[in-house]
């Protein structure tokens, strides 16, 4: 083998190494379509001895509130929820002994409506701590979620999903007052991102063209 050849299949190797030694853990919350009370589990999924954990979620008060935290794990668990009113609770968690692997449910937090239907407020994460039993960070990413009180793709919140709707998601792209954002209800495609896809997809899904049956 040439000197060339064996430095490509060396660099090869190095940046796969690279590339399996990356961060492969989430902080997850969960997308909610509800006019109830939903139970929203926080996990933190494919993680490797963890041994401790600090969370704080935020959200907007006016739209939805937590109403009570349960730990999902064993081990010493304290939760914050004296600030559940003004729109945050944190909790922490961590263990004397031993370590947790895999997909680890780290709480449920029970949520409840406070506003009227159609109201829609963000589940921002932060991660404050994440480390395993050597005291070391643990990577992760974050997966923010949300909950709309009301049906996917209804987003003038009048309990019909059709052209009204789509035209609400164009008028919101455009940023005409009286039309504020509202990503979950309006990503209707699937693709991650609010654009006028999501205005042509919910109005086929609205009548009834065959493949847009379902809302993504």
């Amino acid at each position: 083998m040439s000197r060339l050849a064996l430095l490509i299949v060396s660099l090869l190797f190095f940046f796969s190494a690279i590339v399996a030694s990356g961060a492969a853990t989430t902080v997850t919350i969960g997308e909610y379509f509800s006019e109830t009370d939903v139970t929203a589990p926080i996990m933190i999924n494919d993680v490797e001895e963890l041994a401790a954990a600090t969370i704080k979620v935020s959200y907007d008060p006016a739209a939805v509130v937590v109403t009570a935290i349960d730990n999902g794990v064993s081990g010493s668990f304290i939760q914050n929820s004296q600030y559940a009113h003004d729109g945050w609770v944190k909790m922490a968690w961590y263990l004397v002994d031993g370590s947790l692997n895999g997909d680890v449910t780290f709480a449920l937090l029970a949520i409840s409506p406070s506003g009227s239907y159609g109201d829609y407020s963000d589940l921002e994460i932060e991660v404050e701590t994440l480390s395993d039993t050597e005291y070391q960070t643990i990577d992760a990413d974050i997966i923010n979620g949300f909950v709309y009180r009301g049906m996917n793709g209804d987003v003038n919140a009048d309990r019909v999903i059709d052209a009204a709707d789509s035209q609400y998601i164009a008028n919101s792209i455009a940023g005409i007052l009286g039309y504020p954002s509202k990503f979950g209800p309006s990503e209707v495609s699937g693709d991650g991102t609010v654009d006028a896809y999501d205005c042509v997809y919910l109005a086929r899904h609205a009548t009834g063209v065959p493949g847009y049956e379902h809302l993504k």
